[in-house]
């Protein structure tokens, strides 16, 4: 069983921030990746420049706090660098085209498929191998684009609430 994600799929789970969970077709992911994704985003469209924590914030309405959060984890996986001093900022280490969204992805979730799903019973191992597949397949998409592709896409807009993203009630800005 192959289960893929299309680069459509992947770009309709970047929505802008403001709740703690985004729904992103099967899987769930936490906000800080989002918000991560979003930064690397506007780091992109600003390469080779430095931006600033507080131009970010300004930029993705993401909370000056969870820009520093999320950009010292990014920091610590070598996706940004910081240039301390008056005209300092943090930027891209890599350009956009040599980062898979994939590498952001794993550094705020869980590197292989959860616990849960290989520590089963006997009689639930069908189970545990079709979630093991399609968790393996959406981080396969995930490391098949790069945030190049992201760069200057118009994002979604906002979610009335969950349910609709669940029952795939969502319209797509283009």
């Amino acid at each position: 069983m192959n289960i893929a994600y299309s680069k459509d799929d992947i770009a309709l789970a970047f929505l802008p921030p403001g709740s703690l969970f985004r729904y992103c077709r099967t899987m769930w992911l936490n906000q800080q990746t989002f918000d991560a994704v979003r930064i690397m985003v506007t780091l992109a469209e600003r390469w080779p420049g430095l931006s600033r924590a507080q131009e970010l914030a300004d930029a993705t309405g993401i909370t000056l706090t969870n820009i520093q959060k999320t950009s010292s984890a990014l920091g610590q996986a070598d996706l940004i660098e910081a240039v301390r001093g008056r005209s300092g900022g943090v930027k891209l280490v890599r350009r956009a085209e040599q980062i898979s969204i994939g590498s952001i992805v794993r550094v705020f979730e869980p590197k292989d498929c959860p616990a849960n799903f290989l520590m089963v019973r006997a009689r639930d191992i069908a189970i545990s191998d079709v979630l093991f597949k399609a968790h393996r397949g959406f981080f396969q998409s995930l490391e098949q684009t790069w945030l190049s592709e992201l760069v200057g896409r118009q994002m979604l807009e906002p979610l009335a609430s969950l349910d609709q993203a669940a029952t795939g009630e969502i319209a797509v800005a283009r």
